[in-house]
């Protein structure tokens, strides 16, 4: 322990005594940071309205329209006013379509729409039938960005929108002109109004004999003393339904099916009249009417219903806008965030924190030295020693780096974080993690081990789901993904920045300590095996007066 302590007194000393060694240090907290903060600001909305209407993409119409009912319509010419007002993209209206379709190979516009001239036409086809809608041509320069390539993508559910706001408004529109066939149904419609009230009324009084009678049955053990009960009450039910009757207005009796109604109805009150019929036969004619009645109502109101009609053609003629607002956007999708993130450059602060750490560690490795040399009253110093010694200036320095960095993350660029202390923690077991991970290679392996450093960072960067879901990655990424300290540190800090889950958080911060064991093992135990190639590779290095 006294030989550990001696190396870390002595690196102090010479860093406090030494001006261009505390200006190096000094410049090697800073510079990650930097990264992080330039990289996290400059993703800090880059679809938000105020970015993506930069970009320029070019729309032109051919469209000739037509004529529908005397309605001059051109969808076209209907879509470029709707756009000029649309702020999302910038928008631009070249005089021709040469003029459009050149911009994009020249890299002047991003993309261009060029509506054809019989849009119109194929899309009022479908009031014959004809479903295949209209085709708008889209030019996309992909290679003048592989991003702005999705971002652009945009415009076109920004056109679509628009489009079909257009064709649903239009034929609103023509419907419109077909109005006065739906006034004239709503001005018969108070007439099957009336009638079905008396049907209701007949219905109702036929319910009521068919109760009488199921009384009549029960109560009566004899059909002779049924049929006389019968007799008597035979005279009034034909009274009150021949009442019902006449009071249908005459106006009514026309309608389908209420014609065939009077003359079934009259037969069963020359039924009743007679009275011979037994009880239970008298029932059933009755149930058979009523169920008559019911299937009259229904045919009557099923096909005009006066309210919903009144209703219907109001917003027809006052407000066709309503209507194709309404149907250009039949179904509302309602997000709820979980876990809501309020910018896209918090969202990726994790990613962008965790690389400026491992480039923190990579470049300490690459200006300060693992082993350990002229230290005073230093004797019999064993490897572990060495090891211990030298890492507590790595990570002395890393940590500065990552309070740095974390600073000003919080308040410098003022990113999202619930958690801040818990940020700040899982930032330093970052450090901690990769400073000991990089210097243990290098400790063992020399200069080898600093280059497995770099090639595990670029791999990390690729495939550890920083930009993309590892899902979408290639399959040797997702074979490797769990086996790389990336994941886990930046789960970690997302669990701060967006809000926790449970025992995330400490789940994936005990992960890391996997990476410390393994750390451990490379630095003090393949050690050893390495010493006399790394001496040979040390000596042709210097051999080479070219190599530092």
């Amino acid at each position: 322990m006294k030989n550990i302590l001696k190396i870390m007194m002595h690196d102090f000393k010479q860093i406090s005594t030494n001006v261009v060694a505390l200006v190096v240090i000094m410049g090697l907290s800073i510079l990650p940071s930097l990264y992080a903060w330039f990289n996290i600001n400059s993703n800090w909305e880059p679809y938000s309205e105020d970015a993506t209407s930069n970009l320029k993409i070019a729309v032109y119409s051919n469209d000739e329209g037509m004529m529908v009912n005397n309605l001059e319509l051109c969808i076209g010419n209907s879509v470029l006013d709707a756009l000029r007002e649309n702020d999302s993209i910038g928008w631009v209206f070249p005089e021709d379509e040469r003029t459009a379709i050149n911009g994009v190979y020249s890299g002047d516009y991003y993309a261009a729409l060029v509506i054809p001239e019989n849009f119109t036409q194929s899309i009022a086809a479908v009031l014959d039938g004809d479903t295949s809608g209209g085709t708008i041509t889209y030019y996309s320069n992909e290679k003048k960005n592989a991003i702005a390539t999705k971002i652009t993508s945009k415009a076109e559910g920004a056109v679509e929108e628009q489009v079909n706001s257009q064709v649903f408004s239009t034929i609103t529109q023509i419907v419109v002109k077909a109005g006065d066939a739906l006034k004239n149904a709503q001005e018969d419609s108070s007439v099957l109004q009336e009638t079905a009230q008396w049907l209701t009324m007949l219905e109702e009084d036929v319910q009521r004999y068919i109760n009488i009678l199921d009384t009549l049955e029960q109560s009566m053990d004899s059909a002779e003393q049924s049929m006389t009960a019968l007799s008597s009450l035979v005279p009034k039910m034909a009274e009150d339904m021949e009442k019902d009757l006449s009071q249908i207005p005459d106006a009514s009796r026309s309608l389908n099916g209420l014609q065939t109604a009077g003359i079934r109805l009259s037969d069963y009150v020359d039924v009743l009249g007679k009275g011979q019929t037994s009880l239970k036969k008298t029932k059933t004619q009755l149930t058979d009417l009523k169920t008559l009645i019911k299937k009259m109502k229904k045919d009557l109101l099923g096909t005009q219903d006066s309210e919903s009609l009144e209703k219907v053609v109001s917003v027809l003629e006052n407000d066709p806008e309503r209507v194709g607002e309404y149907f250009s956007s039949l179904v509302n999708l309602k997000t709820i965030p979980v876990y809501k993130t309020s910018n896209y450059g918090s969202a990726m602060a994790p990613f962008y924190t965790v690389l400026a750490i491992w480039v923190g560690a990579l470049i300490l490795v690459a200006v300060l030295h693992t082993k350990v040399k002229d230290v005073p009253n230093l004797h019999e110093v064993k490897p572990y020693q060495e090891f211990f010694g030298r890492y507590a200036l790595f990570f002395g320095v890393g940590q500065i780096q990552t309070l740095i960095c974390v600073l000003g993350n919080l308040f410098f660029l003022e990113i999202q974080c619930k958690h801040p202390f818990l940020f700040w923690f899982a930032a330093a077991m970052t450090s901690f993690v990769f400073t000991i991970f990089i210097y243990s290679l290098t400790f063992a392996f020399g200069n080898v081990g600093e280059a497995l450093a770099v090639v595990i960072m670029v791999l990390q960067v690729a495939g550890a789901g920083g930009t993309f879901p590892k899902e979408v990655l290639p399959q040797v990424y997702q074979d490797i993904y769990k086996f790389m300290p990336f994941p886990y540190c930046m789960d970690a800090l997302r669990e701060c920045v967006s809000g926790m889950y449970r025992n995330d958080y400490w789940v994936h911060i005990g992960r890391l300590g996997i990476f410390i064991g393994t750390s451990l093992v490379i630095g003090l135990v393949l050690y050893r095996p390495f010493v006399k190639l790394n001496l040979a590779i040390e000596r042709s290095k210097e051999n080479s007066d070219l190599m530092v």
